[in-house]
């Protein structure tokens, strides 16, 4: 649903920021969560922070808190405004309508917090991710923890590590190859069998399960070298999937080339017929000299 008002993504907070913003009948909002905003509201009558919600018609509901505390006059200020916005979120009639609040930005946290003496593969996650977080780039570190918290907390956190084995394991890669991938906060599509998915898509997913042994083999390696368990059974219990980087070849056919460059502009069509007399990207064709085309015979070189 596109929004009519402004979403800004500075803090209302900050009183310069408020000032800096024109009257206007709409108030401006700023995101706490999803589906969740505080807003300050600034026209002829005056400043009033608002907070709204959005309902699971896909329409916003809104709720006019306070007026704004500023240069002498009493209201709220942002901290009280946001309080209380949380406080009507939290109502009792309005959770039974509204979408789950779910964080903005990506979570850097694991969905669960194991405990006790036993160690689970829970306890490995957390070793995982206490040294990923001082090793990994920031990137890399919430796209893993973000596929550990969809696949593998839901599924094997509360598993002690004595008793993970290859049946397991063989149920968990089954389990993750018939869930269907999962993409941004869309719903997840409906679980399909292994023979109903076509090869490319089996591929990929393959490659997602390969991703989350290596994980678990980095997570059970730490456990085992930080004393938390005694044995490396569990990780030698680890295998990947074979087969399943090789990524699908496409070869055009001449009557399909000449079609290809029938198709394009002047300037683009040499560099296309470029790319596929040597197999070259677009960059390396742009960066190429005259001295990387071999003088004597056939070749180029690609620096």
């Amino acid at each position: 649903m596109r929004d009519p008002v402004a979403i800004i993504h500075r803090n209302l907070a900050d009183a310069a920021v408020r000032r800096a913003l024109p009257k206007k009948a709409q108030p401006y909002y700023f995101a706490l969560s999803y589906g969740r905003h505080i807003g300050y509201q600034y026209d002829a009558k005056g400043k009033f922070w608002v907070a709204r919600y959005l309902a699971k018609t896909s329409k916003y509901r809104r709720r006019r808190l306070g007026t704004v505390a500023e240069e002498g006059r009493p209201g709220l200020t942002y901290d009280d405004a946001v309080q209380k916005a949380w406080e009507w979120f939290s109502t009792a009639r309005i959770p039974s309508s509204a979408p789950f609040a779910k964080p903005i930005s990506a979570t850097r946290h694991l969905h669960i917090c194991a405990f006790g003496t036993e160690p689970t593969v829970g306890h490995a996650l957390q070793e995982w991710v206490a040294w990923k977080r001082l090793a990994a780039a920031k990137s890399h570190f919430e796209t893993a923890l973000s596929l550990i918290n969809h696949h593998i907390v839901p599924r094997l956190a509360s598993v002690p590590l004595k008793e993970f084995n290859g049946a397991i394991l063989r149920e968990f890669i089954k389990d993750v190859l018939e869930t269907a991938p999962k993409r941004g906060n869309q719903r997840l599509g409906p679980r399909r069998s292994l023979n109903t998915i076509d090869e490319e898509s089996l591929r990929k997913r393959k490659k997602t399960v390969n991703t989350l042994i290596s994980i678990l083999r980095f997570s059970f390696q730490l456990a085992w070298e930080n004393g938390i368990i005694e044995t490396d059974k569990p990780l030698r219990c680890l295998r990947k999937l074979p087969n399943v980087d090789r990524p699908r070849t496409i070869h055009l056919s001449r009557r399909e080339a000449r079609k290809l460059l029938e198709c394009c502009r002047e300037d683009v069509r040499r560099l296309v017929l470029g790319a596929l007399y040597t197999g070259c990207r677009a960059t390396e064709l742009v960066r190429m000299l005259c001295r990387d085309v071999g003088r004597d015979g056939y070749g180029v070189y690609v620096a």
